[in-house]
């Protein structure tokens, strides 16, 4: 029985669908869902080959290569499975050698006929080689890159047998744009608070709006790195102190209304 095998990765559908999309490849400012696109791009691979479909393999970043909470629904979909590298300030790193070695493994033990790879990188060329050596055809998942623009390497594009090219309307119906309220869950707090606030009650009452409008999972990962708030929440939260008790702001009022935060956010059930 013939069989193959989808090798997504993330990074590059999220940047050029959002390109051709949205009109940004910044991924904070998108919204994928990524059972509507595995299960078009199973569609898609279906209808091309008319084998039988082993299972999506879904690449992505995470830092320490520890699963969010939306890679972890993810990972928990049947016939996929999730393949993380690490996430660092310079990007992601290891997903590209994540997929050669798949690539190669499932080749070499013949448990697919067809790769359908979607990915853009001229460093998973060497597994593509690979898995054709040991007689696997491998098409080339991508998606319409905008005018006089390319977004996948042309040596992975030649390597290739075959392609499969997603149109705009194909990724609309799986990104959109992200709210600029979802971007930022803290916008408004500063408003919740009362005006006469303490800068220990304002920090308190901050952390527990704060809490209010995220997820249980990322309130727990925030708590986990205490006392470090993180940096773009620090900074937010600092700029409203300021705006609330003037500049300049103590250290020590700082650390109070940190401390405040702490205890806000720390709180279940407010």
């Amino acid at each position: 029985m013939d069989r193959y095998a989808i090798f997504v990765d993330a990074g590059y559908l999220f940047s050029a669908a959002g390109d051709l999309c949205v009109g940004t490849s910044k991924r904070r400012d998108l919204v994928l869902d990524a059972e509507k696109a595995t299960r078009f791009l199973k569609k898609c691979c279906d209808n091309h080959g008319e084998q039988v479909h082993l299972r999506t393999y879904w690449y992505d970043g995470a830092p320490d290569a520890v699963p969010t909470a939306e890679q972890v629904r993810i990972g928990a979909r049947r016939g996929l499975k999730l393949r993380l590298g690490r996430l660092t300030k310079h990007g992601q790193k290891g997903v590209d050698a994540l997929i050669v070695r798949d690539l190669i493994v499932l080749s070499r033990n013949r448990a697919v006929r067809t790769a359908y790879l979607m990915s853009g990188d001229e460093d998973v060329r060497e597994g593509v080689v690979e898995a054709q050596e040991f007689g696997v055809s491998v098409v080339l998942l991508g998606i319409e890159p905008l005018p006089g623009c390319g977004n996948q390497a042309e040596t992975l594009l030649r390597e290739a047998d075959d392609w499969i090219t997603l149109s705009r309307e194909d990724c609309t119906g799986f990104i959109s744009e992200r709210t600029r309220e979802a971007r930022d869950p803290t916008l408004g707090v500063e408003g919740d608070i009362a005006s006469d606030a303490s800068p220990s009650e304002f920090g308190e009452e901050y952390g527990r709006a704060t809490r209010s409008r995220h997820a249980p999972e990322t309130v727990t990962r925030i708590l986990d790195d205490r006392p470090r708030i993180p940096q773009p929440m620090d900074a937010r939260l600092i700029r409203e102190a300021v705006r609330r008790f003037g500049e300049p702001l103590p250290e020590k009022t700082k650390h109070v209304i940190r401390a405040g935060f702490w205890r806000g956010l720390s709180k279940p059930g407010t």
